[in-house]
């Protein structure tokens, strides 16, 4: 018989589809600000960037610039302290790559414009010098490693954990529903670009160069009939904090799948038991679950604007929450899934410090990196599978002392 939790994992899918720019990393552990040591980067093309976005009627307030985090990842980091409320960046509806009205803005981005926005960015790209958005396009940097690149070897170190059997999602989509030419390196750039770096209009320059943690969310995009704006929600920024914004709440395996990491917290997880039962859980740092959450609190997490502590006090009273025999159920499906893997997460770690340690001749550089990418995803979702199991124990025991439910 299957369980009601199941809807759970629908939603966690489902959610909304928020998308914008991160690297490729497993872990990306996410940081309130930037050490004072570390001084703004001087980005020539950032600074392109901007005087391009004000020449063409945009706005972009100075105390914002880019930077490297303490993780080594490029972000978007207040130089001074900026008001709750304050408008980061206005971008005229012209220099948007996918919506030209507030009413086009404000619907679905169907799957024909979504091919309309790969297919203009790609033909931007190709341009290169003549492009209108060439300061744009040459600022996107690096971007993710799609699992369709991958090589087999790599994906092979997965072990069958999703999101294998999703691998070459984009690619299909991109080929079959746009007709797009996967020869075309321009294409495929576009591509990338689109999947991790797009909002829910299209491509928003400067909007897309902000990092992702739904924890710490402190800006909010938002439509006029003029343009896209970025503003700060929540509280004021401090100087040298990292300003975030929200890809949505998703599975880890579509954030690895999508973005190239895990979310440090709140991190969504799910799995099936042998039977194919849907799990899942919403970690915190901690050490903290909230196990089989509801669509409710998926919504507020989302949604809210708090402090770890708050949000590890919600989780905590809704794990507290579920009955004896649902704790135990999601215990024995855990261990059940873990002892079903090829390796332990002791051999995993073992292996990575092995893979680290000596690069192996016989692979490409980026194939090197995508095992250790693969390996460490594995680690990831073992000690989040691990960690919430132990928890989830920790509350049974409690309901089991107290007597205040029997299995």
């Amino acid at each position: 018989m299957h369980h009601p939790m199941i809807s759970t994992l629908a939603l966690c899918i489902l959610c909304a589809l928020i998308s914008g720019a991160l690297s490729w990393l497993v872990s990306v552990p996410a940081s309130t600000s930037i050490s004072a040591s570390t001084p703004p980067t001087g980005d020539e093309g950032f600074a392109n960037l901007v005087a391009w976005m004000k020449l063409h009627g945009g706005r972009v307030d100075p105390r914002i610039d880019v930077t490297l985090n303490e993780n080594g990842i490029r972000a978007v980091v207040a130089l001074s302290k900026i008001e709750e409320g304050t408008e980061l960046l206005f971008c005229p509806w012209k220099l948007v790559i996918g919506s030209s009205s507030m009413q086009e803005g404000g619907s679905t981005l169907t799957e024909s414009r979504m091919c309309s926005v790969v297919e203009r960015m790609a033909r931007e790209i190709s341009l290169q010098s003549q492009s209108l958005w060439q300061p744009y396009l040459d600022h996107i940097g690096e971007l993710p490693r799609l699992l369709a690149t991958w090589e087999e070897s790599a994906l092979e170190e997965l072990q069958g954990l999703p999101p294998t059997q999703e691998a070459s999602r984009h690619l299909q989509w991109f080929s079959q529903r746009c007709g797009g030419d996967l020869d075309d390196a321009s294409a495929v750039r576009s591509l990338v670009a689109f999947i991790s770096r797009a909002s829910e209009v299209g491509m928003v320059p400067i909007y897309d160069l902000l990092n992702h943690h739904n924890g710490m969310r402190n800006a909010k995009l938002g439509m006029t009939d003029e343009g896209v704006t970025l503003a700060i929600v929540g509280e004021n920024i401090e100087p040298r904090q990292e300003i975030f914004l929200s890809y949505g709440i998703k599975p880890s395996s579509t954030m690895y799948r999508d973005y190239g990491f895990v979310e440090e917290w709140p991190a969504c997880w799910n799995f099936k038991d042998a039977v194919g039962d849907n799990f899942a859980f919403v970690l915190f740092p901690h050490g903290i679950a909230a196990i089989n959450p509801s669509a409710e609190y998926l919504k507020l997490v989302w949604r809210s604007n708090m402090s770890l502590g708050e949000y590890e006090t919600i989780a905590k009273d809704h794990t507290e929450s579920l009955s004896v025999q649902d704790l135990d159920r999601f215990i024995q499906a855990v261990q059940a899934n873990l002892g079903e893997l090829q390796t332990t997460l002791g051999e995993d770690q073992v292996q990575l410090e092995e893979r680290h340690r000596k690069k192996v001749d016989a692979d490409s550089h980026s194939n090197s990196e995508d095992i250790i990418s693969a390996i460490g995803y594995r680690i990831a979702f073992k000690s989040a599978l691990t960690t919430s199991s132990i928890y989830a124990k920790s509350i049974l025991e409690s309901k089991m002392r107290s007597g205040s439910d029997e299995l």
